[in-house]
This record gives C-alpha cells, sequence and structure tokens, in this order.
C-alpha cells in the first residue's frame, strides 16, 4: 500500500484536507456536508505573469457569480501560482474580503488598491525603487560570477594536477610509462586518462567478443544474460569515449597551436566555443515555445553545444600551461582552490542563484502587506488595517496557513521532482513527477508524504514554494535535456530551481535545509547524476515542466467538477498541454478526460473563436463521471475593445511568449480584461445557487451545441 493510500484510506481525500475543506465551507455559508466525489476544484496553468494576469480576470468572474464560494481545491501551476498565492495571502491577512474586487464600485475599495498594487507590478522583476534593470544585471553577473569563482578553480586545479604531476612509483613502471608515451608526449596524468581510455574500450571488445561467442551457447542466450552483456558495452564504450577526449585534451591543444602559431592560439580556442555558439543558434531558428527541437536542428544544437564545452576546456589547458610556466603557479592554484572553497561552505546554493531574487521580486508583487502603489501615509494605513508586515509575507509558512481558518481553497502548488537519473525507467524517461507543496502535505508518489508542519521543520514558505512552481529556466528539464546543455547552464549558473528535504528521509526533514554543500549538488546538476527520488536532497523546477495545467492533482482526488483555465504561449492552438494531460491521468489514474476542442480553434481570417471554453467528462477508474470545463485565452465576441485595439497592436495577443515578463499597464489590461469577459460569459452575472451549480455542466453542454 502506498503512502498515499495510507492517508486517503477508502476514499480519495486525506482526512486533514476533509477537516479544511469542511470548515471552509462553513465559512463560506455552505452548511452542506460534502460528499465524497463531490468536490470542485479550479486549476490554473503556468504561463508567467502572462497567465497571472489572466487568470486574475478569470477569479474576479468567479467570484462575482458566485462561483467561488464552492470551490474546494485551488491547484495551480508556474503563473498560476503567482495569483494563486496572492489570493491565499491576501485572504488570510484580509479578514476573508474578496481582494481583487469584481465590479466598478471596487475601485476606491481594496479591490481597487491591490488591483493598483498588481498593475504597478507587471514588471516585477524590476519593480523600481532602486530595483531596477540594473539590479537584475547585477544579480545574474552575481549568480554566474560566484558559480566560476567555485567551479572553474575545481576544473583548473585538476588539469594543473594532470599536467604537472609525474608517475615515480618505481623505476620499472615509469621506464614503461615513458616509454609508451614517447609517442604521444601527453603529460603523465593525461596519459593515465588515455591508458584508462583504452583499458575501457578493451574491456569493451572483450565483453563483445564474449557476448558473440556466447549466442552459440544455449544457455546464454537468455534475455536477461544478453541484457547484461548489453548494459557493460554501453558503459565501457561511454567510459572510453569520455576518457579518451580528455586524455587527448593536450594533443589537441597542441595541434592547434602547431597549425595557427602562437600568436594566434587564443583566438583559435575561442572560435572553437563561437563556431559551437554559431550551430547552436542555427539549430535554434524557428524554434518556438510549442514545438520541440528535432532532426537538423537537434543535431545543429548538439554539435554547436559540444563544440562549445569542448572549447571551453581546451582554453582551460591553455590557462593552466600558461600558469605552469610561471614559479607561482601553484600559489594561484592554491589562492582559487581556497576562494572556491570559502564561497562553497559559506554561501547557499538557493540563494545565490537567480533563484532567490526571483523569489523575492514575486514575494513582493503578489504578496504584498502595503496596498498603496506609491506608499505614504495610504500604505501605512492599509499596512495597520490588514495588521501584516513585510516579514509576515517573507514567513508566511505552508504549515501555518491551515490555522488562518479563511473561506480559500485548499491551494495545492504543483513543483516537478526531477528524475533523469532514477533507476525506475518511467521516471527516468518522463524526467520529473509532481511534487505537490500544501498546507497539510508535501511529497510526490515516490518521495512518499509528509506532513507539512514535519516537512524541512515546518520552514516551507508559500513564497518560496510559488518561485519553485515557477521555475521555469533550469538544467536537465524536458526542455534543457541534451547533457553540453545542462554542463554550461549549470555552470554559468542559469538555474531557477531549488534543492530541498526528501520527504522519504523522515529522519533528515524535521529540520529545514539550510545551505547545502556546493559541490556535492552543483555538480550533480551539472552531470544530471543523483537526480532522482531517492536521494536526501531532491530538486525542484516549474512544475510545469511535469503537467502545465495543474489538473494531475484534482484528477488524483476524483474532483466531480473541474474548471482548468490554460493561459499558456499556444499560438498555433495545438492544445499541447491538453493533450499531455490526458495521456498522464490516463496512464497514472486510470481515469479518461474527453472533450472536444474544436469551437476554441479561431477562424483564420479573424482569429476569433467561436467559444472561450469546452465542456467534457472524466471517467473515473471506480466508474464515477465528473465534469471538465476546460477555458482558453482565446480572443470572441463581444469584447471590449480595448482588447481588440491591444491585438491590433501586437498580433501575438493573447499568446504573446512566456519570455516577456514585462508588462505595461496596457498589456496587463488587455489579458486581466479578457480573463474577466471570458469568466462572464463562463459563469454569468447572476447569484450562483447550489442549483444553478449543478445544472451548470448540462447548460455549458447546450450552449456548447448550438455553436457547433
Amino acid at each position: 500500500m502506498s503512502k498515499w493510500q495510507e492517508l486517503v484510506g477508502s476514499e480519495n481525500v486525506p482526512v486533514k484536507e476533509k477537516t479544511w475543506l469542511s470548515r471552509r465551507r462553513k465559512k463560506a455559508g455552505i452548511y452542506r456536508e460534502q460528499k465524497e466525489g463531490e468536490y470542485i476544484g479550479v486549476a490554473l496553468s503556468g504561463g508567467g505573469i502572462r497567465s497571472a494576469t489572466f487568470n486574475l480576470g478569470l477569479l474576479q468572474a468567479m467570484n462575482r457569480s458566485g462561483f467561488l464560494k464552492y470551490v474546494d481545491y485551488l491547484s495551480t501551476v508556474s503563473g498560476g501560482g503567482y495569483i494563486g498565492s496572492c489570493l491565499t495571502w491576501l485572504k488570510i491577512v484580509g479578514r476573508d474580503i474578496f481582494p481583487f474586487g469584481n465590479s466598478r464600485k471596487d475601485y476606491s475599495g481594496t479591490g481597487g488598491k491591490v488591483l493598483a498594487w498588481l498593475r504597478c507590478h507587471g514588471q516585477y522583476l524590476t519593480p523600481g525603487d532602486g530595483l531596477t534593470v540594473w539590479a537584475l544585471i547585477a544579480a545574474c553577473i552575481t549568480g554566474v560570477a560566484v558559480n566560476l569563482l567555485i567551479v572553474i578553480p575545481v576544473f583548473l586545479a585538476l588539469f594543473y594536477w594532470l599536467t604537472i604531476n609525474s608517475i615515480s612509483c618505481t623505476p620499472i613502471f615509469t621506464g614503461v610509462v615513458i616509454s609508451l608515451n614517447k609517442g604521444l608526449a601527453l603529460p603523465d596524468g593525461f596519459f593515465l586518462i588515455f591508458c584508462l581510455s583504452l583499458v575501457s574500450f578493451f574491456a569493451y571488445l572483450v565483453i563483445t567478443l564474449a557476448y558473440v561467442v556466447s549466442t552459440r551457447c544455449r544457455k546464454f542466450c537468455h534475455e536477461v544474460v544478453q541484457r547484461w552483456f548489453r548494459v557493460w558495452m554501453g558503459i565501457w564504450l561511454m567510459i572510453a569515449v569520455i576518457a579518451l577526449i580528455v586524455g587527448t585534451i593536450p594533443i589537441a591543444h597542441n595541434s592547434i597551436r602547431e597549425f595557427v602559431g602562437s600568436d594566434w592560439l587564443k583566438a583559435t580556442l575561442s572560435s572553437i566555443s563561437l563556431s559551437g555558439l554559431i550551430s547552436f543558434g542555427a539549430g535554434l531558428i524557428g524554434r518556438t515555445e510549442q514545438n520541440e527541437t528535432r532532426g537538423v536542428r537537434s543535431l545543429l544544437m548538439g554539435i554547436g553545444l559540444s563544440l562549445i564545452v569542448y572549447g571551453i576546456f581546451l582554453y582551460m589547458y591553455q590557462l593552466v600551461i600558461e600558469l605552469s610556466c610561471s614559479t607561482a603557479a601553484s600559489y594561484l592554484i592554491y589562492a582559487g582552490m581556497g576562494i572556491s572553497l570559502f564561497l562553497a561552505i559559506f554561501a547557499d546554493i538557493n540563494h545565490v542563484s537567480m533563484h532567490r531574487f526571483y523569489r523575492n521580486r514575486l514575494r513582493e508583487a503578489y504578496m504584498p502587506y502595503d496596498f498603496s502603489p506609491n506608499g505614504g501615509d495610504t500604505g501605512k494605513a492599509s499596512m495597520q488595517r490588514i495588521n501584516a508586515t513585510a516579514r509576515d509575507a517573507d514567513y508566511c509558512y505552508l504549515s501555518t496557513i491551515q490555522q488562518a481558518e479563511t473561506d480559500t481553497p485548499y491551494h495545492i502548488i504543483n513543483t516537478n521532482l526531477q528524475t533523469v537519473g532514477s533507476g525506475n525507467p518511467k521516471l527516468k524517461r518522463r524526467g520529473g513527477e509532481n511534487f505537490v507543496l500544501s498546507p497539510y502535505y508535501c511529497g510526490s508518489d515516490n518521495t512518499d508524504w509528509l506532513e507539512t508542519e514535519r516537512y524541512a521543520g515546518g520552514e516551507t514558505d508559500l513564497a518560496t514554494a510559488m518561485a519553485i512552481s515557477g521555475a521555469a529556466v533550469d538544467p536537465n528539464t524536458y526542455a534543457t535535456r541534451s547533457r553540453p546543455l545542462s554542463f554550461l547552464m549549470t555552470l554559468f549558473n542559469v538555474r531557477l530551481g531549488y534543492w530541498a528535504r526528501n520527504p522519504k528521509v523522515k529522519d533528515k526533514c524535521y529540520k529545514p535545509l539550510r545551505a547545502p554543500a556546493w559541490y556535492y549538488y552543483i555538480f550533480r546538476e551539472m552531470l544530471g547524476v543523483g537526480l532522482n527520488e531517492n536521494c536526501h536532497q531532491v530538486h525542484l523546477s516549474d512544475g510545469g515542466h511535469f503537467e502545465n495545467l495543474a489538473v494531475y492533482e484534482l484528477i488524483r482526488r476524483r474532483c466531480r467538477l473541474i474548471v482548468a483555465s490554460d493561459a499558456g504561449c499556444d499560438p498555433a492552438f495545438s492544445f499541447s498541454d491538453l493533450a499531455k494531460l490526458i495521456e498522464l491521468v490516463r496512464v497514472d489514474f486510470g481515469a479518461e478526460l474527453s472533450l472536444c476542442t474544436d469551437l476554441l480553434q479561431p477562424a483564420e481570417a479573424t482569429g476569433i473563436s467561436k467559444l472561450p471554453y469546452a465542456i467534457g467528462t472524466i471517467k473515473y477508474i471506480n466508474g464515477e463521471e465528473g465534469s471538465f470545463i476546460y477555458v482558453k485565452s482565446t480572443l470572441v465576441k463581444e469584447l471590449s475593445e480595448d482588447i481588440y485595439g491591444y491585438k491590433r497592436k501586437d498580433g501575438s495577443f493573447p499568446d504573446q511568449t512566456t519570455n516577456d515578463q514585462f508588462f505595461d499597464e496596457q498589456q496587463f489590461e488587455a489579458y486581466r480584461e479578457l480573463g474577466f469577459s471570458i469568466g462572464m460569459m463562463l459563469f454569468g452575472d447572476e447569484p450562483m445557487t447550489e442549483e444553478g451549480l449543478q445544472s451548470m455542466p448540462a447548460v455549458l453542454r447546450a450552449r456548447q451545441a448550438e455553436r457547433s
């Protein structure tokens, strides 16, 4: 029996979550006890600030219609988590007042102030007040510089040792090595690596020969035996190739120097990486967020990235050669390693990367304690009214949210547990697993589940969870699984992911993860090893790397009605996130999700869709059925003219690239108003009743049939 089955027993929802849902419903004025399988969930997709702003408008419409008070679960991922966390936070500190407003009369009240704050923080990475674009650039440079100061000295020290180290075991052994190395003229250390390559290749040949001979013997023709042969043939061949590339770096370096001369050596070494960069750029041409890199483009990118890495290693070797000519070389190497060790010991890998800057900017924008965009007396009054401070926002722990007793839905924050190094074939192939951070439980199927108050000392805060869920840029994801690319991203600290405690390691979970050993974790990311569900610390990244609609956990809980908002970048309307969700829940939960998206496809001439939503059905494995309402950020008729005006200004709206995380006022309002207008079309303007809630799927199906 899995840990999840232990938590839920014969039902689908853990007891503690049911307690939350029952309490929340009474707080919202709904006194009818919810039966098993009757829960309602809302899922807010990934898509950065585009998704956050569209879903802000959708939440306003849900509240205006009265639908929001019936929502039991709020499941968010990436950008949807920005506004979901904002709702959770402001409900806690705002005494259950809906914080965003839903009509013009809210303009001068709390809702208007919150909207003004969010609108002014559309460029949340550079919010002003000293945090300008220069602060963003400085944060990037700091992360890169610190990581290079830690990692580069390790490679230089290794190359230096391989270059100057002499083999002095016995005169006979030393003589044999010198005679064998006479033609290659490799430094002794590199020659040993070269010899390792030869030995590995010899081992590969021996195993290959043994396999060929064994095929004549029926006893050795079993699949298990042949599999063993194949595995070890691959391992020894891999070691042989890697050792050959590293061991012959001096030969490649000397050959280039003899060909171009010493004066042009550095320029030539740089041109190797430059040519790799050009090849990589050529592979990116024509690639969008929605299509994968395959075929010739994939080959060009792979070759380019490999050349960049090889050029960097050649340049490091050149630097070592220059240092070895100096009498102070060893002192410089020792000094570099001293700086590296100092930083590795005292710097926190989770804070020095861009993750912390990103987390702090998201916290400032979406977890405000001062609603006034300009501060001042109004801001102080607001701060006193909601009885919150910057410290309260910074230390709003998930484990303490359960004590707030608000009418906000139970918030599930979805992240991705990286599993590229897993021994489980399913996890290794997927490269990740859904990892949940929530008020009562944290974990995943293969790490087990742990009570949030016990997980990492109960100190996982809402802002950090929100940032982890939105850590889109990270090595070893489905989009960056290329080994050279992950190596380069890790080397230059281009990473937003987070190292966290593994709930499976119970004895280590009661204390928060303070400062992970930098060398241990950075090289695991760089080489892609040890990224699995069994390590004491697991690496978490954007939940969209696993499932970008945030519906996965709602299907697990067999919700009767699910409203999924898809504000991802999908200009071709390929519905790739929806297709992935359908495949995942069928494989993992035996659930069949079916719906037709024909009415969502925009007309080629106008770009207008017949409907902004589609309704389908969910058939659970136990025979129960649920309704699935899929909302798409698309243009339809009868929208506000400012939305069409912005579309004429920027033809890529409402599918502007997720790389754009700098929204101005017009852009912000176009997405918010689009979400609000679509929400009003879906939920209506009349107060929602329980009878209306029950009949809503049938009404939507009838409306969908009329437009077909």
